[in-house]
């Protein structure tokens, strides 16, 4: 059972992490449980906003 949780909490946090990396909103993360906060915000950080490329 505790695999499950653990599971939950990486999919939560990468989905909230992203979520708030796209609409540059990292402050939205402060609503949830702190752990979920903490691991999505080292998501958020992770990822990199693709710039367009100039044609």
């Amino acid at each position: 059972m505790a695999e499950s949780d653990e599971q939950r909490l990486f999919t939560e946090a990468c989905l909230h992490g992203l979520r708030a990396k796209l609409c540059d909103d990292l402050g939205a993360l402060d609503r949830f449980p702190p752990e979920v906060a903490a691991m999505a915000r080292k998501v958020a950080d992770a990822l990199e906003v693709p710039e367009l490329a100039a044609t």
